[in-house]
């Protein structure tokens, strides 16, 4: 892919677009059309029906012995193309909301700009969205439907909304987890800080009733590597606790913990069958989606 295109879908030039349809489609058709098929279209399709090929269907799903003796193109359309749900599950407490100066926007408009491309890429294949977002209380539910206007209503839901309060993980999935229908795929978008001991076990059951769970982990860099070099006081969003320290005295000791928090939640969620996708707000949107997106066509 050329530089220019790569520049062009940063997330400093997507921050920048207002219209969350607009910016999912210049991600999604700018870099990654051809990939549409292997976002939610998971494992252990039954075979239903041929249908006619349309152009930017994936040609793995062209039956080739057909087109041989018709000489015309039909894809296989498996059960999973017709019932498929998915739903876009954003952490909303206040803790999204912090932004460093190498990132050009906060992790929350990161990860809602994640989840407009992902519902963008599931709704073209013709998957049933939905999306729920939460802090201390359920902050909106659609629940997962085809139907006319359903993309617009979930990117104008995630446009609208900024984070604010604590992350009540517990009481928001449990309240989701009785409102899933049928098998589906469900993506955790969050900072996961302060709770790699309880989503893991939360997503777990999530996965054990037979759906298909992506945990997206979305952080600043700031919080990679505490790069302040003067006394600095941090302060909690969420509790609003205050602690004030010289970051360069603390700084391998905090890089040493953060760390093992990583490890300890990619492994909690390695044994919990859940795929773990770690991100920084300051990557390039569009090739870290990419790269996640050919991983998952390579396993189908």
């Amino acid at each position: 892919m050329a530089t220019a295109l790569v520049d062009l879908l940063s997330p400093a030039t997507l921050s920048r677009i207002e219209n969350y349809a607009l910016m999912a489609k210049v991600a999604v058709e700018g870099y990654m059309s051809g990939l549409h098929r292997s976002f939610s279209h998971g494992q252990g399709s039954e075979f239903l029906q041929y249908r006619s090929y349309v152009p930017g269907d994936d040609l793995k799903y062209v039956d080739w012995k057909v087109f041989s003796r018709s000489d015309k193109f039909y894809t296989k359309v498996y059960q999973e193309e017709t019932n498929m749900n998915c739903y876009l599950v954003l952490d909303a407490s206040a803790s999204m909301d912090y932004r460093g100066e190498r990132a050009s926007c906060t992790k929350w408009h990161y990860a809602t700009m994640v989840a407009a491309c992902l519902a963008y890429l599931a709704s073209r294949q013709g998957d049933n969205v939905g999306l729920c977002l939460y802090n201390d209380d359920l902050v909106e539910m659609i629940d997962a439907r085809q139907r006319q206007g359903q993309l617009q209503r979930i990117l104008t839901a995630l446009a609208r909304h900024k984070p604010t309060g604590s992350a009540r993980h517990d009481y928001s999935w449990n309240y989701l987890a009785g409102h899933l229908r049928s098998r589906g795929m469900v993506v955790c978008l969050s900072d996961f800080l302060e709770a790699e001991d309880t989503l893991p076990p939360i997503l777990k059951r999530i996965r054990y009733a037979r759906h298909e769970c992506v945990a997206v982990q979305v952080l600043d860099p700031d919080e990679r590597d505490l790069p302040f070099d003067q006394s600095t006081e941090f302060i909690d969003p969420e509790a609003g606790r205050r602690i004030l320290t010289n970051p360069s005295k603390v700084r391998s000791h905090y890089v040493e913990r953060m760390n093992e928090f990583q490890e300890t939640l990619s492994v909690s969620m390695g044994r919990s069958q859940v795929e773990f996708l770690p991100l920084i707000s300051s990557d390039s949107l569009a090739r870290s989606l990419s790269a996640y997106l050919h991983k998952r066509e390579a396993m189908q």
